[in-house]
């Protein structure tokens, strides 16, 4: 394709970025369009109705070229700065459909807080435009670019009810914390680039195949700081503390999007990176994650136990669930990455729905998330406690789910690659973490009725919740397509 006059991109490196530049129109549109209209509940209605028409047009552009992509193997735009490949569309996708999910469970939750604003959708596009760009960065500028412009959205997201003394201290403790990962972030890069001179990751990759270049005592400190930072952006022990307050301050869509988006996101950019920038120093970094992955698992179900707030049970719960996506990275092999992507898939749509459900409950007409108030759930839906069911039992990894073949294939990845003893931790902490699932099951069948519990819904939420479960428990019979959908995208790797 030719170029535009003298400017340092193609035509066809545009066309790379049809989903981002979608996203983009439509969050100047919200944002200018909310500065003029009226703030009132029906206009809320019309933000939420636009953005999640734009966020289905990106989606329909990006899961059109994912054929081509994964046909073409890995092709760069913008001067090597971003990769054009399966394994980013992939991603993509998966972010853009927990964005719609979530946008169907924010209708009901901002109508009763009375909180619908443009700024509130202006945020969330602009966070996925920079997950897009995480998952696709092929140099060490624009993947800092695309965190940095995710993580400050994410930041006003789960600070955004202004009047919700736990929403805005979640926002302001994940702002600090968060931002010193950042510095901690940066900081490692500057000292890789200090040793390789260049900011690819393929270049990177390239320089660290030098013999002794490893042995460098500034890399493997880069190397030791850039896991702590990789770490604390999946929510990996020791680096979790932000996650449960975070997740439970937030409004419940933001939980349920951040959830699944921002650590999918992170995944993405653990994954570009050590296999492509770091694949030399191996044995360094699966020492180092095989560590963390035991201590997520281990700490973030044990903990979950002890909660009676349902949104930090969930939030420990996050924390498990990265420990076993982990499994996959540890790995090391291409089926180790195809296991993580697909647990990643499975997750988003099981954790979606778990989080949806708080938004159906309402104490007092606030919003509520104890275990309590579950308490005879099946006596007030029938359809509401049979899709917890279902979401609960996918999360513990109990067949027939999604969730059951999502660990399946990332223990088997680990026992193909040589780590047994693993899977035997992640197995058994599948089995602590029934625990507290089915306690919330037993509470909503054996206890009775609270009758200060009110019960809300929308046809936005009711479709979330119910596309969400439906995928979450046929997913069994149509894992074959996801998994080799999964698998033909991570082949470049």
């Amino acid at each position: 394709m030719t170029s535009m006059g003298n400017m340092p991109f193609t035509t066809s490196d545009l066309a790379s970025l049809n989903g981002e530049i979608t996203l983009a129109i439509g969050a100047c549109l919200v944002l200018v369009w909310g500065a003029f209209a009226p703030r009132n509940r029906q206009t809320g209605h019309r933000f939420a109705w636009v953005t999640l028409l734009f966020v289905l047009s990106a989606m329909a552009g990006v899961t059109l070229g994912l054929p081509a992509q994964i046909a073409n193997g890995v092709t760069s735009a913008f001067s090597g700065q971003l990769a054009v490949d399966g394994y980013g569309s992939f991603f993509s996708a998966l972010f853009l459909v927990a964005a719609a999910l979530a946008i169907g469970a924010s209708f009901r939750f901002l109508d009763d807080e009375d909180a619908h604003a443009p700024e509130y959708y202006f945020f969330m596009l602009t966070s996925l435009i920079g997950m897009m760009l995480m998952a696709r960065a092929a140099d060490l500028i624009s993947l800092f670019i695309g965190l940095e412009l995710q993580a400050l959205s994410v930041y006003v997201l789960v600070g955004y009810l202004k009047k919700d003394r736990r929403s805005t201290e979640a926002g302001l403790k994940y702002f600090i914390l968060g931002g010193l990962s950042s510095g901690i972030f940066i900081y490692a890069l500057s000292l890789v680039y200090a040793v390789t001179g260049t900011t690819n990751l393929e270049a990177i990759g390239t320089s660290l195949s030098v013999p002794g270049t490893v042995d460098n005592p500034i890399l493997i400190l880069g190397l030791i700081l850039l896991v702590v930072s990789l770490a604390f952006k999946v929510a990996a022990v020791p680096f979790h503390m932000w996650a449960p307050d975070a997740y439970s301050g937030a409004p419940t869509p933001v939980s349920l999007f951040i959830s699944v988006a921002s650590k999918a996101a992170a995944f993405a950019m653990m994954i570009r990176l050590l296999f492509v920038a770091f694949e030399p120093m191996e044995a360094s970094w699966t020492a180092l994650l095989a560590v963390v992955s035991v201590a997520t698992m281990t700490f973030g179900n044990i903990a979950a136990v002890t909660q009676d707030n349902v949104k930090r049970m969930f939030a420990y719960s996050s924390v498990a669930h990265a420990g076993y996506a982990l499994m996959g990275v540890v790995a090391g092999t291409g089926e180790g990455i195809s296991a993580a992507m697909f647990y990643l898939f499975a997750y988003t749509f099981m954790n979606i729905g778990a989080w949806g459900m708080i938004v159906l409950f309402r104490r007092d007409g606030k919003a509520c998330d104890r275990v309590e108030d579950f308490a005879g759930l099946v006596h007030r839906s029938g359809w509401a406690a049979t899709a917890m069911v279902i979401f609960m039992l996918s999360l513990g990894g109990i067949p027939p789910t999604l969730g059951f073949l999502g660990k399946w294939y990332v223990f088997g990845a680990a026992i193909g690659a040589g780590y047994g003893w693993l899977a035997v931790v992640g197995a058994i902490n599948a089995v602590i973490s029934i625990f507290y699932y089915l306690r919330l099951v037993k509470t909503m069948f054996v206890s009775e009725v609270d009758d200060d519990v009110t019960l809300v819904s929308s046809l936005p939420l009711t479709v979330t919740l119910t596309l969400s479960a439906a995928i979450t428990l046929l997913g069994v019979i149509l894992g074959t397509p996801f998994i080799e959908w999964v698998q033909s995208a991570t082949l470049p790797y």
